[in-house]
């Protein structure tokens, strides 16, 4: 991949608020705050994209532990397990869950548990007033995915960076406020002709494109590592393997990277076209073709530090570019 062209674009057309909701519904993951402190790597942890480490020891031994030890191993872990139960459940109890403590409603509201979710991770400190990192799991849902969840605490950041509790929040501001300004250039690219104009839509491109990497890290980064990670160390030898949710998993990883990918592309052409306009306005007023009117300038100078603000948003998105490339190799392998 070249530092000047989009990764696989596939999106074409402006999709932002689909692709938002994608990243609202990718993942388990509440919030970052207050994470773990980074482990050594001699100390069982392997690194995996967008900066981060799992803890293969905990892993591998919650793995092969049998049924009848496996919530004590993770209680050990201080993490605390708690059962949803179903309203209308569409397949029986898992037995291993059935003595957890049920979680309470006003949790459930407070930590977004939709109707539709298996399974959820809170990380401690990031919500409701837990002090220590809690699973909420459906009464239905397998071994396997309360292992999924499980993990996603495991993985920790890699450079020591603890993130705000608020990121989901501020980039869904972020990219909802460059939707609604890219959707109006889109329809009329002369509004570039106006400083307010260029000094916004560069403050927007900006801010979604500083918030998108720590994004991605906690949302499809983390799903489609965890699949990754439990397709390789829950085997057939362990007690909680399972085919056809391995297979489901390994599915759900290539539509987070995915997804991924078509956010990274939404930006990186609204980024393009902002360049592109600006470009050929500035030509449209130096050929005739065009005259400044009132509130209009768009001399060379503006030109330029126009370019100079773009160029600061593709310096972020390199970086987005690459761990999304090291994450489609880490998935696919």
């Amino acid at each position: 991949m070249t530092s000047a062209a989009p990764m696989a674009l596939r999106a074409g057309a402006w999709r932002a608020a689909a692709l938002l909701r994608g990243l609202l519904l990718a993942g388990g993951l509440v919030g970052a705050g207050a994470a773990r402190p980074a482990v050594p790597p001699d100390d069982g942890c392997v690194r995996v994209p967008f900066a981060q480490q799992v803890d293969m020891g905990s892993m591998n031994a919650l793995a092969r532990a049998q049924p009848q030890e496996l919530l004590a191993l993770i209680a050990g872990l201080r993490i605390d397990v708690l059962r949803v139960p179903s309203a209308h459940p569409a397949r029986p109890a898992n037995p291993l869950l059935a003595e957890l403590p049920v979680a309470h409603e006003q949790l459930l509201q407070q930590a977004g548990f939709l109707d539709s979710y298996e399974g959820r991770s809170l990380p401690a400190g990031t919500c409701c007033g837990l002090e220590r990192a809690t699973v909420l799991i459906r009464d239905t849902a397998s071994s396997y995915t309360l292992l999924h969840e499980v993990l996603h605490l495991l993985i920790v950041p890699a450079d020591g960076i603890v993130l705000r509790a608020d990121l989901e929040t501020r980039f869904a501001l972020a990219f909802h406020r460059l939707n609604v300004y890219q959707r109006r250039l889109y329809d009329d690219p002369s509004r570039l002709l106006n400083p307010l104009w260029r000094r916004d839509i560069a403050a927007a491109l900006h801010e979604v494109a500083s918030l998108l990497f720590d994004r991605l890290r906690i949302g499809q980064s983390q799903e489609a590592i965890v699949e990754r990670v439990l397709a390789g160390c829950i085997d057939e030898h362990s007690p909680y393997f399972d085919a056809g949710r391995r297979a489901e998993g390994r599915r759900y990883g290539e539509a987070m990277v995915d997804n991924a990918v078509d956010v990274f592309n939404v930006l990186h052409a609204a980024v393009e076209f902002c360049d592109a306009e600006v470009r050929q306005l500035r030509a449209d007023l130096v050929a005739g073709h065009r005259h400044e009117t009132a509130g209009t300038s768009l001399s060379a100078r503006e030109q330029q530090a126009f370019a100079a603000e773009l160029h600061a948003v593709r310096e972020e998105l390199a970086r987005v570019r690459a761990e999304i490339g090291s994450l489609k190799r880490f998935q696919s392998r």
